[in-house]
């Protein structure tokens, strides 16, 4: 490699950089918020931590910026295997001990979903380009359920809701840019809307009688669940035997339909055993908080009030009543955009948006212009990642969202997240900087 080669490594988006930069200054000043306490005369710990794992995390985004993306996809299976062997780590009590009823954090240090992501990323983008158009073919989408649904289910029985929507996020995008059929990603998302809608259904039924809606009493009920999904595989099953003689397209479609919709069912019914009450009622409280007031609503109820109080310029720094009083709970972590919304106002909170939006922006730019089609398919599953979180963080501070514990992207304390985050920024940098080198 000659001196020019080596040198284009070094032209990368400084736009960019400083706006993660930006980011994680602001979350280090929300976290010195969230935890300051005058009587103690120190600084939080908490707040030293946010500013340790920024700094390594821009040595990772430097780490990551030569490191060969096409190999990483060669060998896939290398990162996605350790990463199984990790999830089936911590469903292992003395591996993965309980930390608030759920065990995500490997020996209490760290979380191996958050690196996951990076990992499901290249894996599924390695594999999408290997097989290329054959991704329209049916026997290729089961591959890729099974590839995705092995890690997804070990992240469910930790569990981790929120963890899990990112992964199925990330998919649907990334396979929607590889060219996978529509009918499938509509089915998809058909799956994963009624799979979450129904236990919400189920959980409303057993915390209130006010339910009037002949529908909603109707999938509040899991015999009525069971009788539907039977229905619904024998339709499915007859029209198919139906058409072996016919060869209908309709009929094959209509088929194919009643069959997804009795996926969906079982789906649901999975999920209502699988799922913690409380996270059954955090799905719930998003619709209506007040349907829960005094526990999983408390939350968006005191954020929307921090919110709401901050007006246009805010209340000033270490001036926010709900912040500085610790009404809302996991304020460095989940509701961090709160702190922000409070003290810096509108204002603050437009600033932040569009630090992000300067990272989709020139991410999608990056995307467009990549050498490969890998470096299309990796640019764009760390964009979904990121706009998945930012999405959801500030649709739940502002109680649009369901509360799934997922972090706002370099504000949010957090190690792996941060770390996660800043690899995957170093991942763009390396898909922007390698269409200028060739040979590699």
């Amino acid at each position: 490699m000659n001196k020019s080669n080596i040198r284009d490594y070094f032209i990368f988006e400084w736009k960019m950089l400083l706006a993660v930069i930006f980011l994680m200054t602001v979350g280090g000043v929300a976290v010195y918020s969230s935890t300051y306490a005058p009587e103690l005369d120190k600084t939080s710990w908490m707040f030293m931590k946010h500013i340790f794992y920024s700094v390594t995390g821009l040595i990772l985004i430097s780490i990551a910026m030569f490191i060969n993306y096409t190999k990483l996809a060669e060998h896939r299976y290398l990162l996605y295997i350790p990463m199984v062997i990790s999830y089936i780590m911590l469903l292992i009590p003395i591996f993965g001990g309980s930390i608030k009823g759920s065990s995500r954090w490997l020996f209490g240090v760290v979380q191996p979903s958050e690196f996951g992501k990076i990992v499901i990323i290249i894996v599924l983008a390695g594999y999408l380009d290997r097989i290329g158009d054959k991704i329209k073919e049916f026997k290729y989408c089961v591959g890729v359920g099974i590839l995705l649904g092995i890690p997804m289910v070990l992240i469910l029985m930790q569990p981790d809701l929120g963890t899990t929507l990112v992964y199925c996020f990330i998919s649907f995008v990334m396979l929607f840019v590889a060219g996978i059929k529509t009918r499938y990603i509509v089915s998809l998302f058909l799956i994963g809307l009624i799979g979450l809608s129904i236990p919400m259904f189920l959980e409303y039924e057993r915390m209130t009688d006010a339910i009037n809606n002949p529908l909603f009493i109707f999938l509040s009920q899991k015999i009525y669940i069971i009788y539907l999904a039977s229905g619904l595989l024998f339709v499915s099953v007859l029209l198919l035997v139906i058409n072996t003689y016919m060869n209908n397209k309709i009929i094959n479609i209509v088929s194919f339909l009643f069959f997804v919709l009795f996926i969906s069912m079982v789906a649901a019914l999975v999920l209502d055993v699988g799922l913690r009450d409380y996270q059954k009622q955090r799905l719930l409280v998003f619709m209506d908080p007040e349907v829960n007031r005094l526990s999983s609503g408390y939350n968006v109820i005191q954020s929307m009030i921090a919110v709401g109080s901050g007006g246009f310029f805010g209340e000033g720094f270490l001036q926010g009543s709900q912040s500085q009083l610790n009404f809302i709970p996991q304020q460095v972590n989940d509701f961090i955009f709160s702190n922000i919304s409070e003290e810096w106002g509108f204002f603050g909170s437009v600033i932040v948006i569009l630090a992000y939006l300067l990272i989709f922006i020139r991410s999608i730019t990056i995307a467009y212009f990549a050498k490969d089609r890998l470096g299309v398919l990796i640019v764009t599953g760390i964009i979904a990642m990121f706009l998945c979180h930012m999405l959801i963080n500030i649709g739940m501070v502002v109680g649009i969202m369901p509360i799934t514990g997922l972090t706002l992207p370099f504000i949010s304390s957090g190690g792996s997240s941060i770390w996660t985050f800043s690899i995957s920024i170093g991942l763009i940098f390396n898909v922007a900087a390698r269409r200028y080198v060739h040979g590699v």
